[in-house]
């Protein structure tokens, strides 16, 4: 039996869904000689050149717009983008690092493909919030 699943961070823990099948897997390992096998490996979906871009290019626009800079964007777009499924930057203990934005986000330069849909996505709903539109 092979069992897998994509945790974020550091922290590991059987996401949720995948309880029963981690303890059926478990008594199957008590059963032969006490012992499982564990892999960790990166799951990468890299990210192009293109989205991420994007995503400063929004961020840039934005910040002509409402005023600011596109540092302060990025950041906010990435704490904005916690909220919707984008990883938590940690410290070296594992803990989540804030910032004044909120919650801090990873670099964009390590968001993969979805994560940096997040970011583009985060975007486009602060430009909203606020009554701006970054069509193109």
């Amino acid at each position: 039996m092979k069992l897998t699943f994509v945790i974020h961070g550091r922290g590991f823990r059987v996401p949720a869904g995948y309880e029963a099948r981690y303890e059926k897997l478990l008594e199957q390992a008590l059963k032969g000689d006490g012992t499982i096998k564990i892999t960790v490996e990166p799951n990468y979906q890299q990210r192009t050149m293109k989205e991420n871009a994007y995503f400063h290019v929004l961020c840039k626009r934005l910040a002509e717009m409402a005023g600011g800079t596109p540092e302060d964007m990025k950041e906010m777009a990435k704490a904005k983008a916690v909220s919707l499924g984008y990883p938590v930057a940690t410290d070296e203990k594992g803990f989540p690092v804030a910032v004044k934005y909120g919650v801090k986000g990873i670099p964009s330069s390590e968001a993969n493909v979805g994560e940096c849909a997040l970011l583009i996505e985060a975007v486009h709903m602060m430009a909203a919030e606020n009554g701006y539109s970054l069509e193109d």
